[in-house]
């Protein structure tokens, strides 16, 4: 056996997540002493609530520590109904605990999809969509967006049905909404033309919504239709990482769907992981009981409309607007051929985002890890202060172009 016969093939096909990766590089330009702007990394800042932690720390001092049902304890599961409010549709059969929403995303595509069926997904989807679909054998493939940037990359339901007409083997379309990098969110109707595509065609919609709780201007979530047709095609996917403070770490998230994918996904996940961490879905469970504190969600509000408040100041970046999520996506390529201070010439996003993070010390994510080409991601879960000093940073970098 060569050496290049040790590992997988398939693990050739993509890379480790660009997400952790840029919190490495920003880990080592602060071990250095420079300064460091972080927009790279998705992560709630602040405190983790008193009411999860003691709850997590309560399982263990109960001795909370044992197997448990490997669909994830009964009260968390019936809980979930009631945060999704989906209790008229669903019984606690029809959910699953995972470790994460990343397992429960893979958890779908190794229970739906045989080798070499055609997962769709977003004209920009989020980095780690296209790994797991590999993981599972299938094939992901973007559905080219008919109306592109003048909609921000939405998926429309005739770019869908052309994509499901031009790939053999559809299993699966995978919408994120709000959508990682673009911050973007799916109205009613612009889901309800997609979920009666996938109804018609005989395709699972899996709906990430991971960011739900996280939707400005006065707007709630656009909920789908949960009709009897619906309810045969569509699986939501949700979590505790991104609606909460510092809780990405305690990996809890769940499925909500049809009874025979649940089923097999639980047997699946029986011979994988057993089941969630017991303690971290007790500390879930309390996140989720009682009223949703939107706290969290004003103040990232307030930090988007400092990012657009400075949208003259970093020309020439054209600012995308942010609906939901805590995402702003900029349009870098105005400064493609553009010289750096240092001689070099602007070509890449990566580039761009290398410059950024050289010259000023803003952590970036390149659009090209989001197949887009041209633009960059910023997270903005920041504090007010490293927000405004980030933006500064980065007009300054801009203006030093020429």
């Amino acid at each position: 056996m060569s050496d290049t016969e040790r590992i997988s093939t398939k693990l050739d096909r993509f890379q480790p997540s660009l997400t952790l990766r840029l919190k490495e590089s920003a880990n080592r330009r602060r071990a250095r002493g420079l300064p460091l702007f972080d927009l790279g990394l998705g992560e709630t800042k602040g405190d983790l609530a008193v009411r999860i932690r003691d709850a997590a720390k309560s399982a263990y001092d109960q001795g909370r520590t044992m197997y448990e049902d490997p669909a994830g304890i009964v009260e968390l599961r019936r809980r979930i109904l009631g945060w999704l409010d989906v209790e008229d549709h669903y019984g606690i059969e029809n959910v699953v605990v995972t470790t994460g929403a990343k397992q429960s995303l893979l958890n779908v595509f190794l229970a739906v999809c045989d080798p070499g069926d055609t997962v769709l997904m977003e004209a920009a989807p989020w980095v780690s969509y296209q790994p797991l679909v590999l993981a599972a054998n299938a094939r992901p493939r973007a559905v080219v967006a008919g109306r592109g940037e003048a909609n921000f990359f939405k998926v429309g339901a005739d770019d869908l049905e052309q994509a499901i007409d031009s790939h053999d083997r559809v299993k699966v379309f995978l919408l994120n909404s709000p959508v990682n990098p673009t911050s973007q969110v799916y109205s009613a109707e612009e889901f309800a033309a997609l979920m009666e595509v996938c109804v018609r065609r005989g395709v699972f919609l899996l709906l990430d919504r991971l960011y739900w709780r996280i939707i400005y201007d006065g707007k709630s979530y656009p909920e789908p239709e949960l009709s009897s047709q619906n309810l045969k095609w569509l699986i939501q996917v949700d979590g505790i990482s991104k609606n909460f403070r510092r809780t990405g770490g305690m990996r809890i998230g769940w499925s909500v769907g049809p009874a025979d994918v649940l089923k097999a996904m639980i047997n699946l996940q029986s011979h994988c992981t057993s089941g969630p961490s017991v303690p971290s879905q007790w500390g879930a469970l309390a996140a989720i009981s009682g009223d949703y504190d939107f706290e969290l969600r004003d103040e990232l509000e307030g930090l988007r409309n400092r990012i657009y408040a400075a949208r003259e100041r970093l020309a020439p970046v054209k600012v995308w607007d942010s609906a939901g999520a805590f995402y702003s996506f900029w349009d870098v390529r105005a400064c493609f051929g553009k010289r750096t201070p240092a001689d070099e010439t602007l070509e890449t996003s990566v580039g761009v985002a290398e410059y950024l993070l050289e010259h000023a010390g803003v952590v970036t994510a390149p659009g090209s890890a989001f197949l887009q080409e041209g633009f960059l991601r910023l997270s903005f879960a920041m504090l007010p202060g490293e927000i405004d000093a980030a933006l500064d940073a980065a007009a300054g970098a801009f203006g030093e172009l020429r």
